[in-house]
């Protein structure tokens, strides 16, 4: 499983003329100016929070000269919640300061080090830049969390009908808290398209159309795009562009990320018995194959849940630890030819979804890899790509139908299905999917086209 080891004074041998090298202290101050206006962001939400929740304050203190003494009770109660928002958010906040000043420093340190260590050795700048760039991605990561949070701030709703309801209620209103991680809707919460937008993701190099087979979100907002026809992996950056490419030795079926930075890809070539997972890493917008296993049966699939991988064979699932590459198979049916395509996980990893293209249904696996429900309807028709939301929204595509479908999960743990999108959204065998949380939005890969379809729904 891992890579051969590298002398680092040969492979740092000439480091110091290169762009990379000659690029860090700019990369370095212009991540440290990013994080340093996030920062004053973060200041100035706190300085409206306090306003802000002063404001809801003195509206409690109107509201209560119209109401009688049942009042007291209701106003101590909701004073309270009302600090304890505040002091959440304030605690946030604080946290994230805390995490940007940490960051600054450590950067500032490893790239001052660095500096100050050109006239030494090669191998100690090779070693202090790998440190300074691991240090910026993870800068980076940061940003892009405490930019998708968003301003803080609270505001108060008083009950309608207080005067009425006065008696049964917990507290005065309502308070909101603006700002901070925005979660996506209940598992339950059925979506609605409002329109579709189309990006295009063909590069110059590219010999033949686009089939996307895969898509996977990094942590950044960047996607990984498995380009089973140009025989290439590509990192398309949050406005949908292509920012890097990488080729692989044969067709990619599906992509996953493992890590932070780090991806499989499922490799497979029945006509040269050709299995292998190939793994990429992703530094500096780059990307980069790291090492790559053989395995005995087809790879179709792969998707990862907690440090296992998640592998199709058409018509078997198997499992391998990531660590130590034992596997087994998890299920198996060999009625058809394509009864086990694709695959998703549920967030908490006790359910396991699988496409049955042959037979137009959705499996639906216990951990164990026992069959819990069988989804047939008319619909879901050749279903291929599945893909599950952090909090359980589960998509997946009727490639001959040309159709998105949501899969609802029904709280007597029966499954539903809804049609989200077809034709009219220009989707044409639509093959692979990806819920984009930042934008709250889905994306969807089509078969033999240089455009993928983002899904925009309906707030």
């Amino acid at each position: 499983m891992c890579s051969p080891a590298e002398h680092v004074p040969e492979v740092a041998k000439g480091f110091h003329d290169t762009r990379e090298f000659k690029e860090l202290p700019a990369r370095v101050t212009e991540i440290k100016n990013g994080l340093m206006n996030a920062r004053q962001s973060l200041t100035d939400s706190k300085t409206a929070v306090e306003q802000s929740g002063d404001d809801c304050l003195q509206q409690i203190k109107f509201l209560r000269l119209q109401l009688n003494a049942i009042i007291d009770r209701l106003e101590q109660h909701t004073i309270s919640e009302i600090k304890k928002g505040k002091s959440s958010i304030d605690v946030k906040i604080h946290a994230d300061v805390d995490k940007i000043d940490d960051v600054i420093e450590k950067i500032q340190k490893l790239s001052d080090d660095l500096n100050d260590g050109v006239e030494k050795n090669e191998a100690t700048s090779y070693i202090g830049f790998i440190k300074c760039d691991d240090m910026i991605w993870s800068a980076k990561v940061l940003l892009q969390e405490i930019q998708n949070n968003g301003s803080y701030k609270m505001s108060f709703e008083p009950y309608k009908g207080i005067t009425e309801y006065l008696s049964s209620l917990e507290m005065l209103g309502k308070f909101i808290c603006d700002g901070g991680e925005k979660p996506l809707p209940g598992a339950d919460h059925v979506f609605e398209v409002e329109k579709h937008v189309l990006h295009n993701v063909k590069v110059a190099a590219d010999l033949r159309p686009s089939n996307i087979t895969d898509i996977c979100r990094l942590a950044t907002g960047e996607f990984l795009l498995a380009d089973n026809y140009n025989l290439k992996i590509k990192l398309v950056d949050i406005n949908y562009k292509v920012t890097s490419t990488c080729d692989v030795p044969e067709h990619p079926q599906a992509v996953c990320l493992i890590g932070e930075r780090e991806a499989a890809v499922a490799v497979n070539k029945d006509s040269e018995d050709r299995h292998e997972i190939h793994f990429f890493r992703v530094r500096s917008g780059t990307l980069l194959k790291t090492r790559s296993i053989k395995l005995q049966h087809r790879c179709i699939c792969v998707t990862h849940y907690d440090g296992s991988l998640y592998i199709t064979a058409n018509t078997a699932l198997h499992v391998y630890n990531i660590s130590s590459g034992q596997g087994m198979q998890l299920y198996s049916d060999e009625t058809g030819e394509y009864t086990v395509r694709r695959c998703a996980v549920s967030p908490d990893g006790s359910w396991i979804f699988i496409t049955n293209k042959d037979d137009h249904q959705l499996i639906t696996l216990n951990k164990d890899g026992t069959k819990l429900f069988t989804l047939t309807h008319s619909q879901l028709q050749h279903p291929n790509g599945v893909h599950i939301t952090s909090l359980g929204h589960v998509f997946v595509c009727s490639l001959s139908l040309n159709t998105v479908l949501q899969v609802v999960l029904m709280k007597d743990g029966t499954q539903s299905v809804k049609p989200l999108a077809g034709k009219k959204e220009i989707l044409t065998k639509p093959i692979a999917l990806c819920f984009n949380n930042s934008t709250g939005t889905l994306l969807v890969s089509l078969c033999e086209n240089d455009n993928i379809v983002e899904l925009q729904m309906k707030q």
